[in-house]
């Protein structure tokens, strides 16, 4: 009856150990886990951004214009004998 039981106590040990403390382990189990839940609303972010600039390319193929507009806009873009008036704001 010894010998079954001191088998039965290494099985028990070996499968705790796989259990906690290998590779396949409970807390690598959490930590994946926790690691894709952060990595999947991180994709999310960037699909909502990708269809945003999807959007925007769409825009600017169809129209001419609206490059003109972008460039003044983020680039100071400035036609020919137009003057430019920069207005800077007090932020106190």
């Amino acid at each position: 009856m010894t010998i079954y039981r001191a088998i039965c106590l290494i099985l028990f040990i070996s499968l705790q150990h796989s259990l906690f403390l290998s590779n396949n382990s409970l807390f690598t189990y959490f930590s994946l886990n926790k690691t894709l839940e952060s990595s999947s609303e991180e994709v999310a972010g960037y699909q909502i951004s990708n269809k945003k600039l999807r959007q925007e390319i769409k825009e600017i193929r169809k129209d001419k214009t609206f490059i003109e507009i972008y460039a003044r806009e983020n680039y100071g873009y400035i036609k020919k004998n137009e003057i430019f008036y920069q207005i800077i704001k007090n932020e106190k």
